[in-house]
């Protein structure tokens, strides 16, 4: 497995449309008409259909990797987007139907709630009664054995209050999530399409219980005023869409111990290039066919989610891999742990390597069950998980590990030379560079850095013609003394 990482950092916008080339026709379809019909950045639109798939699928389905562990599917998923990216937009168009089932489930729900209600309190009535009988009789002396035993036996018949078919939380407490998953559905997403509500609040804030849901483990929540509990096979996907400035905000306050729990290690995170300013639309009929596929399959899935709330002890499948897919996870987890190496690609982010093959197993097994695929996880699927995830590697890396100013500047000039390179004309002024680079770049100590490093990677050489300092944009070929063909060139070129 080849991690870029460290290379200019690839942006998500241009590796997802390679990387992701998915053998997943439903899943592909749905994104390709999101994104010509909303035209967001693509890696968002991704981003929201996997956090659906994930919160119905992850009470149904686990996964066995190939080493034998059985893990959850569940996801911790981070998107950054600034105002105007339309995050709502394109959240709405693949967790909409989600909140409709939700709210169909709600009104069932009610109905239940008030039938009983009125059960509850006749059998309350009914125990009351019984109770005055005992207690007459242990006043009159009377022996009251038959009645104690007809007390107990009711009891245990007390109704039991229905449980809510809930899916989603949004800007709820950690207190209020995990007792939602202990009394309702134990099954959930916590999502926010603007996640400055979630990030500020206190959603996140019990990092060890959030770090055990998602590796699967039991948790316990001790309560002052109200009945401890413990948390069994609960499941919980988080999705958050957020604003840099919320992110960073968050990661001020607590980002060092965030981060030091492992928290945001677990998460994908999705930090797409803005597609503002380039959204011109087509003059044709919005067609969203493929939305509709998506949201049958969904639905599909949600009814079975419904189902749980009948079976107390649900036994999800475990999806595997096949033989070829085993080898090849195998090999990638091998790259990874090489890449932990001192001046290596994923130095310094041993705790985002360590998660990172587990959630390569896990959107594989998402992406296999959601499109219907027979038998275990293909290598293709496989493949097409591999490529997602190191795209989210790429921007993890963006986000909490950014490198030097100067080697982004580097990356940046490397991509705008990229017009100047051809065999036939490849030395370029030094000063025609400064005065038509892009703006940032133009203050002589910040190009003069930029080009330092492009000379020391070998992407660009120095050019020396008397008083006149030209660079070579393609320094693999033999270098040519400037002619007046060059002055040409750039004549056109402005």
């Amino acid at each position: 497995m080849n991690f870029n990482i460290n290379s200019g950092y690839q942006s998500s916008m241009d590796a997802f449309p390679q990387a992701v080339h998915m053998p997943l026709p439903l899943l592909q379809a749905s994104v390709d008409e999101a994104q010509n019909n909303i035209m967001a950045p693509r890696p968002l639109i991704l981003m929201s259909a996997l956090t659906a798939i994930a919160v119905v699928l992850q009470g149904l389905i686990d996964v066995r990797k190939p080493n034998g562990q059985i893990v959850p599917t569940s996801l911790m998923l981070l998107a950054i987007a600034n105002s105007g990216e339309r995050k709502s937009t394109v959240e709405n168009v693949f967790l909409g139907p989600i909140r409709d089932f939700q709210q169909q489930q709600s009104s069932i729900y009610q109905k239940q709630v008030q039938q009983w209600r009125v059960r509850h309190d006749i059998w309350k009535a009914h125990g009351k009664d019984l109770f005055k009988d005992i207690t007459k009789k242990a006043r009159q002396g009377q022996p009251s054995h038959n009645d104690e035993q007809q007390l107990l036996a009711h009891q245990e018949k007390e109704p039991l209050q229905p449980k809510e078919c809930k899916l989603l939380y949004e800007d709820s407490t950690s207190e209020a999530l995990f007792l939602g998953l202990h009394q309702n559905l134990p099954t959930a997403g916590l999502t926010s399409s603007e996640g400055g509500g979630v990030l500020g609040g206190r959603a996140l804030n019990d990092l060890s219980k959030m770090n055990a849901i998602w590796s699967g483990d039991p948790i316990t929540v001790d309560r002052k005023t109200a009945e401890s509990f413990v948390l069994n096979e609960a499941r919980l996907t988080v999705s958050i869409m957020a604003q840099e400035s919320a992110v960073s905000g968050y990661m001020a306050r607590r980002g060092e111990m965030s981060r030091g729990s492992g928290l945001w290690a677990r998460f994908l995170v999705c930090y797409p290039t803005s597609t503002q300013g380039y959204r011109v639309p087509h003059n044709c009929t919005q067609s969203w066919e493929h939305r509709g596929n998506f949201v049958e399959r969904l639905t599909e899935l949600l009814q079975q989610n419904a189902m749980l709330l009948q079976e107390a002890k649900h036994k999800k499948q475990v999806i595997a891999f096949t033989s070829e897919a085993s080898d090849r996870w195998h090999q990638v987890v091998n790259a990874i742990e090489m890449e932990i190496r001192p001046g290596c690609q994923l130095e310094g982010a041993g705790d985002h390597a360590s998660k990172l093959a587990d959630n390569i197993a896990r959107v594989a097994a998402l992406f296999h069950s959601f499109e219907k695929f027979e038998g275990d996880i293909s290598l293709s699927t496989l493949n097409a998980a591999i490529g997602f995830c190191e795209s989210c590697s790429n921007d993890f890396f963006k986000l909490f590990m950014p490198p030097p100013q100067e080697q982004l500047d580097a990356c940046e000039l490397d991509h705008w030379l990229n017009h100047f390179r051809n065999p036939y004309n490849h030395l370029v002024r030094k000063n025609y560079i400064r005065q038509h680079c892009p703006n940032k770049l133009r203050e002589k100590n910040r190009l003069d850095r930029a080009l330092d490093v492009l000379c020391s990677k070998g992407l660009v050489s120095w050019v020396f013609n008397g008083r006149v300092t030209f660079v070579n944009v393609l320094p693999q070929l033999q270098d040519c003394q400037p002619s007046p063909i060059i002055s040409f060139f750039e004549s056109r070129r402005n």
